[in-house]
């Protein structure tokens, strides 16, 4: 999953030239080591008159996830982590003979996120080689590997840390934003008519892609203007406070049995702020934002599954609370994976010992000072092109209504709830509740701590 590897390039047309001499000359110097007859020991990258650095850093990213099958390096496909470290190695911050083993740059990522997910603030910490010049101005460094990098992934600031900081261990909460469109918590009856009208109904239908082209014309255009009531918004932010604090979200995840210990979430915070509306498209969203310590996989996705459902009349609120009971086990499908973004990660624990022990450093904390290069780059990337490309890719494929087909027509809460002790609910989950339209994949999010 690497573009170390010849297999890899040839599979993505990428060309590495000055690599395959660089592997060259590694092999002859270290045939003269064995010979005797060489015994320099200085950087590769290191040319005549030019003194590089290995510094231990924090990278905060911003990306957006359409184009990627997930941040982590995985066999033959394309990643985030994957372009990354081509970047470092292109920008002269990796070297050849580390390039493809992240292991020997201390390479770690605050939580790792699946197909279709994007962030603006992920985290990631690697021990790199830089110049004098970019060790005094690191903003040399984001520049330097935003010059390499495709354009859906930039990187918005680079952070001094020491030596055994882990962008994955140390991170104490993040903050996830999933923005809802408001024609989801339309009323059922008011969501099933439209759907009945267009042709849309239970039938010989692929699951993965129910609604065609042609329906989607007819659809969209009559649930975009749907405005979300102040009753409805009042009851979605009362379900959304339902999951604050300690549960079990063994239902809300996947693969997570009721009695282990690592079901159970501490949920900071849920919230909802006021509905947007983008004039281009004329849908209507809602941001939501959930803070927590860390998530399982799919649980965010399915926690605003339920809740839509809860809002839309499509089940009781009492459903969600047997949902977080250990006692019970049923299915719950998981919302889209267009409408989530990792909006911030923090650490406050590691600020706090830095502060005793490496006080020259400076303190993780991209959400303090709003003049910051590093604030207005997040800030940019959020609002101009992170938001705007989650309702383009709305409006172009129709995420969210497919997603409400399955819902209104094919998933069905009753028939997967079961008490813990009786056959696991999530024996059918391949058969019915995980059959989401072309587009869907499942998404650990930062899931999977």
């Amino acid at each position: 999953g690497s573009y170390a590897w010849p297999e890899f390039r040839k599979l993505f047309g990428v060309e590495l030239p000055q690599y395959e001499q660089e592997l060259k000359e590694l092999e002859e110097k270290r045939q003269q080591q064995q010979d005797g007859k060489d015994d320099k020991d200085e950087s590769p990258n290191e040319t005549e008159g030019e003194k590089r650095v290995k510094r231990k850093v924090a990278f905060l990213i911003a990306y957006i996830g359409s184009n990627y099958i997930g941040f982590q390096i995985n066999e033959a496909q394309r990643t985030l982590q994957a372009e990354f470290e081509l970047a470092a190695y292109k920008a002269r911050f990796i070297t050849a003979q580390n390039f493809g083993y992240p292991f020997k740059y201390s390479w770690s990522i605050s939580g790792r996120t699946d197909k279709g997910v994007h962030a603006c603030a992920q985290v990631c910490s690697a021990k790199i080689e830089m110049s004098l010049e970019q060790e005094k101005d690191l903003d040399l460094v984001v520049e330097a590997l935003n010059q390499e990098l495709p354009d859906d992934i930039r990187i918005l600031d680079v952070k001094r840390v020491n030596r055994s900081f882990c962008a994955h261990t140390a991170r104490d909460r993040v903050r996830y934003q999933y923005m809802i469109p408001s024609f989801v918590l339309s009323d059922v009856s008011t969501t099933r008519d439209l759907f009945i009208k267009a042709g849309c109904t239970k039938n010989e239908r692929d699951a993965g892609d129910p609604i065609s082209p042609e329906e989607m014309k007819v659809l969209q255009p009559q649930m975009a203007p749907y405005r979300v009531t102040p009753e409805k918004l009042n009851l979605l932010k009362e379900v959304l406070r339902s999951y604050e604090g300690t549960h079990s979200f063994h239902n809300f995840s996947k693969g997570v049995k009721n009695d282990e210990a690592r079901a159970d979430r501490y949920i900071v915070s849920f919230s909802v702020e006021d509905p947007i509306v983008f004039d281009k498209y004329g849908t209507e969203w809602i941001p939501t934002q959930v803070l927590g310590q860390s998530f399982l996989l799919h649980q965010i996705r399915k926690m605003i599954c339920m809740a839509i459902d809860v809002t839309r009349g499509a089940a009781p609120l009492s459903k969600l609370k047997d949902g977080l009971s250990r006692e019970t086990k049923m299915r719950v499908a998981p919302a889209p994976a267009q409408g989530l973004y990792l909006e911030m990660s923090y650490y406050s624990v590691y600020n706090q010992r830095k502060r005793k022990m490496n006080a020259e450093l400076p303190d993780l904390e991209w959400h303090v000072d709003q003049k910051t290069n590093a604030y207005k780059r997040w800030h940019s990337f959020r609002n101009g092109v992170l938001m705007p490309h989650l309702v383009a890719e709305e409006h172009s494929e129709g995420n969210f209504i497919k997603w409400l087909y399955q819902q209104e027509f094919i998933n069905d809460y009753d028939s997967h709830h079961k008490k813990a002790h009786d056959e696991p609910a999530d024996k059918q989950e391949g058969d019915q509740m995980e059959q989401m339209p072309a587009g869907y994949t499942p998404v650990a999010s930062d899931e999977g701590k």
